[in-house]
């Protein structure tokens, strides 16, 4: 796990004469990616560079360091990520005759790209951004993981393209920082949409596409248009119908993705919270791999509405040791959500990013990788509002009585208020749009950020497949969004995270399965429920609610900006920026907007002041110790 960088120069051009000097700027910005190692190689010609930054974790001597080279000194290599399953394509590559001067994944990838190309990308099961290079015939490859997992960032720059783990990266390098892109933040404040877009919070700045690769001649590229191909796709038939082979399958495949994920040459463990999910995991490690584990759990008072019950219980069970790491006092709080806004370049939905901080910190302190129980939700349909279009499928497959327990099973767990409003905006445009500005946007955000739309998001059809739709839907998006936070937060404090059920196989087996058999009887996920059935507390496997991060972050923050007010420094700055009205003031934000509303707009509000004040340079100070 480490970070990349790497700069082209288009035909005509060459890199600056100080390119070694900014290349070492731009690494050192992303340092806290990669603090074991870091090298830099500047083509001779001054029509390429790349730079590295590693965190060791498989094979931790130096001859693994990046940029990696072929033993022949042809091809090239910056990787930043992990390949589960580098044993078995190491194996194959030997039978073709390949022969590995170490035990790294890295090396895998390189011979891996050698030999069968982009073909390859496909066959790799991990999570990966990285830039290949073939010198002798000037031919350049960069592709990114299914889901996105691995960030890497994109910019065109006096006719240069580059590319790096982080925006802070790029502007190291450019020596400036862009102007905010007015729309995407828009996005955010209004609709809370973040990591999934191409787009980022920076003008110019974009994110690399997801499972897709771009091949190209330096000859003749083109950075202001790449050509990006697409390497993996969902799968479009869910021919799964039978239970037991739905049950068994997901079985047999968690538990060979939590195997591969167990490969490492340092400390491992657990992110364990009160839910189904981690404790899956929790149960495949502990149980049938034979492997305990340290399982941190992120809790808040009052401890009985927490996860740590459930957590503690859970952990004790299956053979691991439960580490909880309490929530943040208030007087720590805004620097807290400082330091997660500036390793995420930008502002992020999720008020659990702070607690998330807190864990991933404390467990730093014994691992360098961690397991998590991310994609499941998404997957399995796990989301309690995702009945509402098993329920809308059902009434027009005729079985009224299924769709009225679908309806039910919803207004149950979240309220008759939640449901109508989820109705109504997944029915209508209009309905959605009203809802976003509910919150009195139009006396807190400017016309042009007013005036952001999303291209895409969830919405009830006539057709029967309503249920699909907003899986893949929430699967592409809404997961991408929440993986973004997780790798820029653990990376921040050095740490790995894992996460089995993004594992392409169990994806596309979850894909592959038909919607009843996972939304069934009023439970979300029934599939993984049964798998889990008497392995787990009943009350775990069966409760309807949806466990996870609970946190009060957003409570709290509403008191602390009530007592010292908004960040002084960064409002000036966003007005400046037009990214808010000039007449917001703290007393309107802490009375008047949700506490949803109030985090979004905290978020915007710190990231203008540290990136737009001069000092997006270095990390805001964080005291902070779970």
């Amino acid at each position: 796990m480490c970070g990349i960088f790497a700069i082209f120069a288009p035909p005509g051009k060459r890199l600056p004469d100080d390119v070694a000097i900014r290349l070492s700027r731009a690494t050192s910005a992303i340092k806290h990616r990669g603090p074991d190692a870091q090298g830099v190689h500047v083509a001779s010609s001054l029509l390429w560079a790349v730079g590295h930054v590693r965190l060791s974790v498989i094979d931790l001597a130096a001859d693994s360091n990046q940029p990696f080279w072929s033993a022949c000194g042809r091809y090239c290599i910056v990787f930043n990520g992990e390949i589960y399953n580098y044993l078995e394509l190491r194996s194959e590559l030997e039978r073709e005759g390949v022969r590995f001067r170490t035990l790294s994944d890295t090396e895998v990838l390189l011979q891996a790209m050698v030999h069968w190309g982009p073909s390859c990308l496909p066959r790799l099961n991990g999570m990966w951004s990285f830039v290949f290079c073939d010198q002798h015939a000037g031919q350049f490859t960069i592709s990114r993981d299914r889901w996105g997992v691995k960030p890497l960032y994109t910019m065109v720059h006096e006719g240069l393209f580059i590319v790096c783990s982080e925006a802070k990266g790029l502007f190291a390098f450019t020596g400036r920082v862009p102007l905010p892109d007015s729309s995407t933040v828009g996005l955010y404040l209004k609709y809370s949409v973040g990591g999934e877009c191409e787009s980022t919070w920076f003008r110019g700045v974009r994110r690399f596409p997801k499972r897709t690769y771009w091949q190209f001649d330096l000859r003749t590229v083109e950075p202001e248009v790449p050509n990006h191909r697409t390497y993996w796709d969902y799968p479009v038939d869910r021919s799964i119908v039978s239970a037991e082979e739905a049950t068994g399958r997901l079985s047999e495949l968690l538990e060979d993705a939590v195997r591969v994920r167990l490969r490492s040459d340092m400390p491992v463990g657990l992110s364990l919270s009160g839910g189904l999910d981690s404790a899956t995991i929790a149960w495949i490690a502990g149980v049938k791999l034979g492997r305990p584990l340290s399982a941190y759990t992120a809790w808040h008072e009052p401890l009985d509405r927490s996860e740590l019950p459930m957590a503690r219980r859970v952990a004790a069970s299956l053979g691991h040791r439960s580490i909880s790491v309490a929530e943040a006092a208030e007087s720590d709080l805004l620097a807290e959500v400082a330091h997660c806004v500036y390793h995420l370049d930008s502002g992020h939905t999720s008020p659990a990013i702070v607690p998330y901080l807190r864990l991933c910190q404390r467990a730093r302190q014994n691992l360098t990788v961690m397991l998590e129980g991310q994609g499941a939700d998404e997957l399995l349909a796990g989301y309690t509002f995702f009945q509402v279009f098993a329920g809308a499928d059902r009434l027009l497959q005729g079985q009224a009585f299924n769709a009225v327990r679908c309806f039910a099973s919803y207004v149950q767990t979240d309220g008759c208020l939640l449901a109508m409003r989820d109705v109504c905006r997944f029915i209508s445009r209009r309905a959605y749009e009203s809802q976003a500005l509910s919150w009195r946007a139009g006396q807190v955000l400017p016309p042009d950020i007013l005036d952001a739309v999303p291209t895409r998001m969830h919405s009830l059809t006539l057709s029967t497949h309503n249920l699909d739709s907003a899986l893949r839907t929430s699967h592409e998006n809404g997961l991408t969004n929440l993986l973004q936070y997780c790798d820029a937060i653990s990376m921040s404090v050095n740490l790995e995270t894992r996460c089995p059920f993004l594992d392409y196989r169990v994806v596309e087996l979850g894909f592959s399965i038909r919607e009843n058999l996972l939304l069934r009887q009023g439970f979300g996920k029934h599939v993984l429920r049964t798998v889990m059935d008497r392995r787990l507390p009943d009350e775990l496997v069966w409760d309807r609610r949806k466990r996870g991060f609970t946190n009060s972050t957003a409570t709290k923050l509403r008191s602390v900006i009530a007592q010292r007010g908004l960040p002084a420094e960064g409002r000036q700055a966003a007005v400046q920026l037009g990214l808010i009205q000039p007449t917001l003031t703290s007393e309107f934000v802490v009375k008047r907007l949700p506490d949803s509303v109030l985090f979004r707009l905290v978020n915007v509000l710190l990231w203008a002041g540290l990136y737009y004040t001069g000092r997006w340079e270095k990390p805001p100070t964080m005291t902070c110790e779970a």
